[in-house]
């Protein structure tokens, strides 16, 4: 079995977020039952990203900057290359988005036929109005 993991379920698991237990549990849960996890290459920068807003506004310290690294470079998932580009606009604009990075996840759930998790509630809440396979973590 596969699962897809959007960026927040990660982010949430270095930055303190109360959310983090329910994410290590989770992650915990699929680990023992071997399932894959997955997620775009695309995660890698929005983890960053967060991480850099973090920093500046004064919530993340960055002394903790490279173990939170090292903590998710460990962590058994797969990271894929965007290849369905014209697929993942045509999510994008059926979620009503304008931006296509959530479309990524969803583009990459429906290559590997796997369910995506994640912590957005509009993501999920679009993505179940469109028909995508998508579970929020809560």
């Amino acid at each position: 079995m596969n699962v897809v993991i959007d960026s927040n379920l990660l982010i949430v698991l270095v930055n303190n977020d109360p959310r983090g237990e329910i994410v290590r549990q989770q992650l915990d849960k699929w680990i023992v039952q071997e399932v894959e996890i997955h997620a775009p290459r695309l995660a890698l920068y929005e983890i960053a990203n967060a991480l850099t807003r973090l920093i500046v506004s004064g919530i993340f310290p960055k002394e903790q900057l490279a173990p939170a690294w090292d903590f998710l470079n460990n962590l058994p998932i797969v990271y894929h290359d965007i290849s369905q580009e014209i697929r993942i606009v045509e999510i994008a604009l059926s979620l009503r988005r304008q931006s296509a990075y959530d479309a990524a996840y969803i583009a990459l759930a429906e290559d590997l036929e796997a369910p995506l998790w994640t912590l957005d509630g509009p993501l999920y809440r679009n993505a179940v109005e469109c028909g995508f396979p998508v579970f929020l973590l809560n």
